[in-house]
């Protein structure tokens, strides 16, 4: 299973259909624990980071975040994902600085 959202996440980045920032939104979103947090955190509108959740779920075929009344927790899947996504992000920070 880690392998395969591992390669469906580098598979999207690959078509172009992921990009930098939605890998750190979705990051934001997990460490913040909510949508609205993270819209404040990133200056973003709450609706759009939103949309980038449900756009994420719906192309990797996963659910990334469990709703609970105590806010957004990653699932077993998308503790996966954010693994991966992290991952990818240090990679890419990596080449930015050299």
């Amino acid at each position: 299973m880690c392998k395969e959202i591992l390669f469906g996440v580098q598979d999207r980045i690959g078509e172009k259909s992921m990009n930098e920032k939605e890998l750190r939104y979705m990051k934001c979103i997990a460490e913040a624990g909510s949508i609205q947090k993270a819209a404040v955190l990133l200056r973003k509108n709450p609706s759009s980071l939103s949309r980038a959740v449900h756009r994420v779920e719906e192309d990797m075929d996963i659910i990334l975040f469990k709703r609970t009344p105590e806010g957004l927790r990653p699932t077993q899947e998308g503790e996966l994902y954010l693994q991966a996504a992290g991952e990818i992000l240090s990679m890419y920070d990596e080449l930015k600085e050299k």
